[in-house]
């Protein structure tokens, strides 16, 4: 039997904005000290198995469309992975492509805040709120970006250690 391992499913944005973020997200890295991550907005975390296995539920999914993400105001928490983030608005669209995808994984439902983060960390609470009203992030607020995949991501231990072991392109009709 194949070794259990903690896997996450991510909706990736695409094009220029998935660069934007990448730049901020790594700008912000070397500012605090903390951790460089691909851009991401989590769909379903928590996800235990063999990442073949879950891997081919992913592909059962079947063709799927982009999904449009409207980025809201910026926002923090007290969670190392949600220490400054982009709240995304939580469209039908959204929340359906999430109960398909938990079906076809077998995932438990948990509450959702779908959200974009820019940086994880265990930062004081006034470091948050400075880096959270940044105008590099404050320029987010109100951007449009379109997901174009979902990748599923073993997200066992350190954050520079996490690896894409499958994804499926969402494509347009």
């Amino acid at each position: 039997m194949a070794e259990e391992t903690a896997f996450a499913l991510w909706l990736v944005p695409g094009g220029a904005p998935r660069a934007r973020l990448q730049e901020l997200i790594e700008a912000l890295a070397r500012e605090t000290g903390g951790p460089a991550f691909a851009p991401h907005l989590t769909l379903l975390g928590g996800l235990r198995g063999d990442g073949g296995d879950l891997a081919a539920k992913l592909r059962s999914l079947g063709a799927r469309r982009p999904i449009a993400l409207e980025a809201r105001g910026p926002a923090t928490g007290s969670a190392y992975h949600q220490c400054v983030f982009v709240d995304v608005a939580p469209t039908e669209p959204l929340a359906a492509l999430r109960r398909a995808a938990a079906t076809a994984l077998g995932a438990r439902e948990t509450p959702f805040r779908p959200h974009v983060s820019l940086v994880y960390g265990d930062l004081p609470a006034d470091r948050r709120q400075a880096l959270a009203a940044d105008p590099r992030v404050l320029a987010l607020a109100g951007e449009a970006w379109r997901a174009e995949r979902l990748e599923l991501w073993a997200v066992e231990g350190e954050a520079e250690r996490w690896r894409c072991v499958d994804g499926i392109a969402l494509v347009s009709p």
